[in-house]
């Protein structure tokens, strides 16, 4: 049994030193990617005003913005992640003030808009650019081009500090939108807002978000449609630090601790054989030598 347990141990340490390599190395990078069957719901809360569309007067307030983030797994691929993104805004008593959808096709590993799958933005083609609702893994301190929604443009975020948000040292980055006129519905709406995330750098998860907007019809001094100032609450806070935890988790076992185990279970199979095949070749018998005693050819 020694003998051939011991090449069976050497070739499996190989086998497993050579996948440990292949782990870290390729394997890794091309397993850290989005996972396809997202959904995420977050809820966003602060003072505003609006204006009611039954009375016709000014309102003020509580509002919550509710954004649901719902995968389309068939139009999805290996690369490409494809998002459909409805965002509610609403008051106290949950009367809506306003709606926004949003299709969106990101890269998986890079975050980056992908101009595919019928991306659109309130039922209207619209062609996406830089990141939207989630930043790529391994965010950098540096600024980014991140999808502004409403103005459907993409504007810089820029890197501000670093900041620990729910025990995690998160990057936070601020996109400035300048006022601008939209045509919405016929109607001229003058919009700017300030949207700060704070995102776990490791994962791309935007664990905090906070968004200060407001709309004007007609002119920037006209009356106020909607404005807010909202921040993402406790509860969604802390599910978006769970999910930033479980993607840091599933990171480490793939670029981590998987080539790890493999490394060492490899080094100690293949000394075992090693040894086993030395011993195997020490303990032989020698070859048997002619008797002295018996003359050749006798």
């Amino acid at each position: 049994m020694r003998r051939w347990l011991g090449p069976v141990l050497l070739g499996l340490g190989v086998f497993l030193l050579v996948t440990a390599g292949m782990m870290r190395f390729y394997v890794a990078d091309r397993l850290v990617v989005t996972p396809i069957d997202q959904y995420a719901q977050t809820t966003a809360v602060g003072p505003g005003r609006w204006l009611d569309g039954a009375s016709g007067t000014e309102q003020t307030g509580d509002l919550t913005a509710i954004r649901t983030l719902k995968a389309d797994v068939p139009a999805s691929s290996e690369d490409v992640a494809v998002w459909d993104v409805s965002v509610v805004l609403q008051t106290g008593t949950g009367t809506m003030v306003r709606t926004t959808v949003d299709r969106v096709a990101a890269d998986r590993k890079t975050a980056e808009s992908v101009n595919c799958c019928g991306e659109a933005s309130d039922g209207e083609p619209t062609r996406h650019s830089g990141v939207s609702y989630k930043f790529p893994f391994g965010t950098e301190k540096r600024d980014y081009t991140m999808w502004e929604p409403n103005s459907r443009q993409a504007y810089p975020a820029k890197f501000i500090a670093e900041e620990k948000v729910q025990d995690l040292t998160t990057y936070k980055f601020i996109q400035q939108v300048p006022q601008q006129e939209l045509q919405r519905s016929g109607a001229t709406v003058i919009f700017e807002t300030v949207r700060t995330v704070w995102v776990e750098p490791r994962s791309g998860v935007i664990v905090k978000g906070n968004e200060q907007a407001s709309s004007n019809l007609g002119t920037a001094s006209g009356p106020t449609i909607v404005e807010f100032d909202v921040t993402f609450d406790e509860d969604t806070q802390k599910s978006q630090a769970k999910l930033a935890r479980d993607a840091i988790d599933s990171i480490r076992w793939v670029t981590q601790l998987i080539p790890l185990l493999a490394l060492i279970l490899g080094l100690i199979l293949l000394l075992a054989g090693l040894l086993l095949m030395r011993g195997d070749r020490s303990g032989r018998a020698p070859a048997h030598q002619a008797d002295p005693k018996v003359p050749v050819g006798s």
